[in-house]
């Protein structure tokens, strides 16, 4: 049954009798003044969304900065009224600026109609209740502390007074603030609000504590003027009285609650002075819920401090959440403090330096499970990573388990949009169950994240079993729809005053799109990134608790809420396969040298641990743990400052850069330990084994120094064939290491002076482009492969100027050399490009093996304009079908994708092939882990300020491996200089072989070793 009650009458018995003043009100310094609005609208500088003392209301803001002098911002405030007296006149308006994250005193020059008046300044870490600056004319301006920001910046108000014998009646004022060139980011904000007498009733879906079901209204009202009594009243039978105070008074006025299935409507009238507000409320059945808060900290490493910094925040986080679960035991459940901790590097570093008795406290706390610990060492952009480098993430969770006996049996990530397939089985096969996800969440942005295309949009609320590709495994997966973020900006305590309304429209939206599960996650991340434990949440979700019956606050173990959600709807939940290709892997290559040598190093240590079992040979533990460490954090998502983009040169931005790339420098520094101890150098060698750490015998081409005393042309191995060396250009010998066998080794020895037999090199013949060195004809299979009609050819390097891909150039020859013999062929083109100093084609065809390689060596000029390059693979070919390899599968642009992947790139861990039902190409790359399909990315803002994604794609035979960019506004590098190779095999195949695209792909990338020993 539906029905219609009626509020006849809440009334507010107010006098306004201006818009653009609102009374007398006392205010520092000046005592009790009529006060006129100090904004009415913007006339130039830059607009930020930011939160303010009014966060639901001034949302937007003018923002300078003390940078370089010339950052201005200019607004107009109301007119000066005509029956004005006295000697001046008054403004206000709502403002904001740095202290907590100010580096120095900062200044900011204030002028009325384009005159300058007088300079404010700004100190670090200062909180009076008010500052204030006076001009030479008796102007002066006042600032009024109200509250702090997460980064405890200060806001509030400020109050500016002028003298009324400068200024004409009838006319507004033009304010400007321009900060003065001090090379720094420190900040000043004007909100643009405009002050004026506002109601607002909502009815949030909360059910109160009440002898008879009961939901609140809330009555907000915006009173600027003294202290005045108001009288509310509802049908007739509800009167209650309050006082409204000058800004944000609320106020609640409980009505039944409804039963489930019914709908209650509402007129409410207001009654302001003489003016009358109506607003028609419809009240929908509430559903009930229990909000699982899961409290962390997002465990940035970098980014907003130096990593050294951040360690001892972290540190910090976890002594003080010990503090609280001592501090709320005797809490009722739910309402005692747990903490989440999403990175065990935090761990970790902590239990390395914590003391006997805090240790013994944590692991008490983790064990009873009011610490949850994610089973993800860090935050990992797992597009980059092979399947066996997932493995290594959960490295430091197993020890735990082992050593401690602790529960963890979930995984956590932070802020990283996507997740490669592979990371399903790694998970499961390592003991994790649950994994909760919080994407980068950003309100008002146009995907709701900054860089994260539709992963948001399409998951957020929506948990799943995430089958593995092998279909034999799964995890429940649980993308929280309000990301990590949605609290950032709230300050500790802050929860009292923003919580209620945060809470009440997140409950709503769920209701509005139909969230069929009473159980809600919700990341409870405050402040900023690596922000603090909030002490306040425990007394807050009890007080709650006491008032609500629904919903309910649970502060959780996020593993727990898993354990509790599956209880109950593991069942009805649907099952996924697939992909959920990640979007942020493409910073990585804003340091494509860095990048490409850890992928190697990656490779390296997988195969010197084969062959040292291969062996019977141990590694160093405590070297083999630091080297595979040291590679996962290099893949830890935080790659560089939040200004690394626009203050390249600060040293905050280079400490942090330079601590990043140590990762990449320690894990060769480990790996080249690791492969001394397994093959120590000899004085005086007298043979050459080669190694293949592959389960399957295998022949493939080998480059060694030249062993001593080696006086003919060819080896002999331990069965006493001979084989065929070439002298190369650079010193080293090479030959075809034949049928070595599985997990096994081949050696050789000198062997006879022999006449050169002609050689037979692979099934390829090709031709090069003479003006940009790229292979526009090639034959293979009796076919015609390189479609020369728009990127001139196979292995072309393009050069992107800026954020539209239309905007490419090509290679340009220089010269050409070559080095041909009996075992290598190999053509070496040099050339020019924008955006570099040279490029290096080399193009190689090998003795009787059947592949060609393609090696594309970019030598980058340091370029601070948006940028990229990528190398383009334009085939001939048919109704082509594009694959992608992943794990033990493959996916391709038109299936194996679940809903809200990344579409414009694709994540490639050692082939993609290309070919239809006769014929196609297996390309695999040990350096380029990134490819685009069909078409460029596209940068162009064109999504209300930001890049547009695809929200499909189709199979193509061009296809681009994505080398290099510096589209990302923050977090990635700037410029990226030197050189830095990319080498490509390409096999030419018929029919598509899943096995054979594997092979080609592990070979490729795990490449026979040979040492002279």
């Amino acid at each position: 049954m539906k029905f219609r009650q009626y509020l006849p009458a809440i009334l507010f018995l107010l006098a306004f009798p201006v818009s653009f003043s609102y009374g007398q009100v006392s205010i520092p310094v000046f005592g009790k003044q009529v006060i006129l609005n100090g904004y009415t609208k913007a006339i130039s500088g830059e607009t930020i969304s930011y939160f303010s003392v009014y966060p639901d209301y001034a949302k937007d803001a003018l923002l300078t900065r003390a940078s370089d002098g010339k950052k201005v911002i200019e607004w107009e405030t109301a007119p000066v009224p005509e029956n004005t007296k006295g000697p001046y006149v008054y403004f206000s308006w709502i403002a904001a600026h740095s202290t907590g994250t100010n580096s120095g005193d900062r200044h900011f020059d204030l002028y009325i109609n384009d005159t300058y008046v007088l300079t404010f300044t700004t100190l670090p870490k200062n909180y009076p209740p008010y500052w204030a600056f006076s001009g030479a004319d008796s102007t002066k301006l006042v600032f009024e502390l109200k509250t702090r920001d997460g980064a405890a910046d200060a806001h509030g108000f400020a109050y500016l007074r002028v003298p009324l014998s400068k200024y004409k009646k009838g006319e507004p004022l033009k304010l400007k603030v321009v900060g003065q060139a001090q090379n720094s980011q420190d900040w000043y904000m004007t909100f643009k609000y405009t002050f004026e007498e506002k109601v607002d009733v909502t009815a949030p879906p909360f059910i109160l504590k009440t002898q008879y079901p009961e939901r609140p209204l809330v009555i907000t009202v915006l009173h600027f003027g003294g202290p005045q009594k108001i009288t509310m009243a509802a049908n007739t039978h509800l009167r209650k009285q309050f006082i409204l105070h000058n800004g944000i008074n609320s106020f609640e006025l409980p009505v039944p609650v409804f039963d489930n299935k019914d709908t209650g409507y509402y007129s409410v009238y207001e009654h302001i002075g003489k003016r009358v507000f109506h607003q028609d409320l419809t009240l929908l059945p509430i559903k009930r819920r229990e909000i699982y808060l899961v409290h962390n900290s997002h465990n940035d490493i970098g980014y907003s401090d130096i990593q050294e910094n951040v360690e001892k925040l972290q540190d910090k986080n976890i002594r003080d959440a010990l503090r609280q679960i001592d501090k709320t035991r005797d809490y009722p459940e739910g309402s005692k403090f747990v903490w989440n901790i999403e990175s065990l590097w935090a761990v970790e570093n902590f239990l390395n330096s914590c003391t006997p008795a805090e240790k013994e406290a944590f692991l008490n706390a983790v064990r009873n499970k009011q610490i949850g610990l994610s089973a993800m060492y860090a935050n990992i952009l797992s597009g980059l990573c092979t399947p066996e480098e997932m493995n290594w993430i959960t490295l430091y969770a197993d020890s735990l388990r082992r050593t401690y006996n602790l529960p963890i049996n979930t995984a956590m990530m932070t802020d990283v949009p996507g997740l490669n397939w592979s990371m399903v089985h790694a998970l499961a096969s390592n003991g994790v169950r649950y994994f909760s996800d919080g994407i980068n969440y950003v309100n008002g942005m146009a995907d709701m994240g900054d860089r994260i295309g539709y992963s948001l949009k399409a998951q957020g609320d929506k948990p799943f079993w995430w089958k593995s590709s092998s279909g034999k495994d799964s995890i429940l997966f649980w993308v929280a729809g309000k990301g990590y973020s949605s609290w950032h900006g709230t300050s500790e305590g802050g929860v009292f005053e923003r919580g209620p309304k945060k809470i009440a429209d997140y409950m709503a939206e769920l209701d509005a799109k139909g969230y069929p599960y009473s159980m809600v996650q919700w990341r409870y991340n405050i402040v900023a990134d690596n922000g603090p434990v909030d002490s306040t949440i425990s007394d807050f979700v009890k007080q709650w608790n006491q008032k609500y019956e629904s919903p309910k606050l649970v502060l959780t173990n996020v593993g727990d809420m898993f354990e509790a959600f599956e209880k109950k709807y593991g069942k009805d939940i649907p099952v996924l396969s697939g992909d959920f290709t990640p979007y942020w892997e493409d910073g990585a290559y804003s340091t494509a040298k860095e990048e490409a040598e850890n992928r190697l190093l990656s490779e390296k240590i997988l195969q010197l641990e084969n062959i040292a079992k291969q062996q019977n040979k141990t590694i160093n533990p405590h070297w083999l743990y630091e080297a595979k460490r040291d590679v996962v954090m290099f893949h830890e998502h935080t790659w560089g400052a939040f200004n690394s983009i626009s203050e390249p040169d600060a040293p905050f931005v280079a400490h942090q850069w330079n601590y990043k790339k140590r990762f990449v420098d320690s894990a060769k520094i480990y790996t080249d330990r690791i492969e001394a101890a397994l093959f120590p150098p000899i004085e005086h060698p007298t043979k050459i084994v080669v190694y293949n750490s592959l389960p399957w015998s295998r022949s493939d081409y080998v480059e060694t120094s030249w062993p001593e005393g080696l006086q003919g042309n060819t080896l002999e191995d331990q069965d006493g064939n001979f084989v065929q060396v070439q002298k190369l250009a650079n010193g080293k010998i090479a030959f075809i290491a034949t049928n070595v066998p599985s997990g096994g080794e081949t050696t050789y020895h000198n062997g006879p002076m022999i006449k050169r037999v002609p050689p037979v090199l692979n099934f390829t013949t090709y031709a090069i482009d003479k003006q940009t060195g790229s292979i526009d004809h090639l034959d293979a299979l009796g076919r015609q492969w390189a479609d020369s009609s728009v990127y001139k050819g196979i292995g072309q390097a393009l050069y992107v100027k800026g954020l539209d891909p239309a905007n490419h150039t090509f290679s340009m020859v220089k010269n050409e050399t070559w080095d041909n013999g009996p075992v290598v062929y190999k053509q070496k083109i040099t050339g020019t490009m924008d955006g570099t100093n040279e490029v290096d084609y080399e193009i190689t065809r090998f003795l009787n093996l059947d592949y060609m390689q393609v090696a594309v060596t970019i030598n980058k000029k340091a370029i601070r304009n948006k940028e990229s390059i990528h190398i383009a693979f334009p085939f001939l070919l048919n109704n082509p079908e594009v694959k992608i390899g992943i794990d033990n599968s493959y996916i391709t642009p038109e299936k194996g994708q679940i809903p809200g992947s990344n579409r414009d790139f694709y994540s490639v861990q050692r082939w993609l092939d290309i070919s239809n039902k006769d014929y196609g190409v297996t390309i695999s790359s040990p350096e380029s882990a990134l490819y685009e399909v069909g078409d460029l990315v596209n940068e162009e803002e064109v999504n209300n300020g930001t890049k547009l994604w695809r929200t499909e794609n189709h199979s193509s035979a061009t296809v681009f491996a994505y080398v290099m960019n510096n589209y990302w506004h923050t977090n990635s590098k700037a410029e990226q200089d030197g050189r830095v190779t990319f080498n490509f095999v390409l096999h030419f195949h018929k029919a598509f072989d899943l096995k054979d695209a594997q092979k080609l792909g592990a070979e490729v990338t795990q490449p026979l070793l040979v040492y002279v020993e």
